[in-house]
């Protein structure tokens, strides 16, 4: 018995640290983090800040949550809010909705960020996909004119 309850007890203490930590995707992106903008994409990009949620949208907050930027600290009040995961390429159209980092350019395209410190702290910008034809070169195009790398691309979870 005292074997049985050494054991569970051993590999609780090992699990803790992956209970504990969110763990990071390929964008170093956690599960519990959030995109977030004052506005929502009309037409062009918009940039968006990657944040964690503070306190959750309800009718009392006119349907706003609170967020707190993951870079800066600030904290803020919006309706415009996604979670996101990384997009896998077939699941890319035109007119897809997509979040993409910004600071990492080679040769005019948009790159996936290369770190931990640079993905959480700088910034991404959200925009619509309007050309999907150089898919073979490894990127595509978003509304704005720019190119984004094939693999770095978020989709948006509803």
């Amino acid at each position: 018995m005292f074997r049985k309850l050494f054991t569970i007890v051993i590999v609780l203490c090992f699990s803790m640290p992956f209970i504990l930590f969110a763990l990071d995707d390929a964008h170093f992106i956690q599960d519990d983090d959030y995109f977030v903008s004052d506005a929502p994409l009309k037409q062009g990009y918009i940039w968006v800040h990657l944040a964690k949620m503070i306190q959750p949208a309800k009718p009392e907050t006119k349907n706003e949550a609170q967020f707190m930027k993951v870079g800066s600290g600030e904290e803020l009040w919006t309706k415009y809010y996604w979670k996101t995961r990384v997009a896998q390429i077939n699941e890319c159209k035109i007119g897809t909705t997509v979040i993409c980092f910004n600071d990492n350019i080679d040769n005019d395209v948009y790159k996936a960020p290369e770190d931990k410190d640079s993905a959480r702290n700088s910034l991404w910008f959200m925009a619509k996909i309007t050309d999907m034809s150089d898919l073979y070169k490894g990127f595509i195009t978003v509304s704005g004119g720019y190119k984004v790398d094939k693999e770095n691309v978020r989709i948006i979870i509803k």
